[in-house]
Parts: structure tokens; C-alpha cells; sequence
């Protein structure tokens, strides 16, 4: 139960600092709906990048 509660932390501790190093972040006034949009199309943006280049 560790191992895969692990994994998940893992992955979000991940993300967040991904989130971190993008600056637009910090410039962000919002709503929480639409913050929680943008940061998905962020996420999906910088994994798509990140593959492209780990090949």
C-alpha cells in the first residue's frame, strides 16, 4: 500500500515542480476553474515536449 501511495505522491510532487518553473504561473489571476484549465494544457503541453525529445 506504501509502494503505490508512493507512486502517486511521486507523480504529483513531480508535477508541481514542473508548474514551478514556468513563470506565466506566477503572473495568473484567475478563477480556480479556469487556473485548473490552464495548468492541464500546461502539463499536457510540457509532456508532449519532454517525449518528443527522450526519444
Amino acid at each position: 500500500m506504501n509502494k503505490a501511495d508512493a507512486k502517486i505522491r511521486a507523480c504529483g510532487e513531480r508535477a508541481i515542480a514542473t508548474l514551478k518553473t514556468w513563470k506565466l504561473l506566477a503572473k495568473l489571476h484567475c478563477c480556480p476553474r479556469q487556473a485548473t484549465a490552464i495548468v492541464q494544457a500546461i502539463l499536457v503541453l510540457h509532456r508532449v515536449e519532454t517525449s518528443r525529445y527522450a526519444r
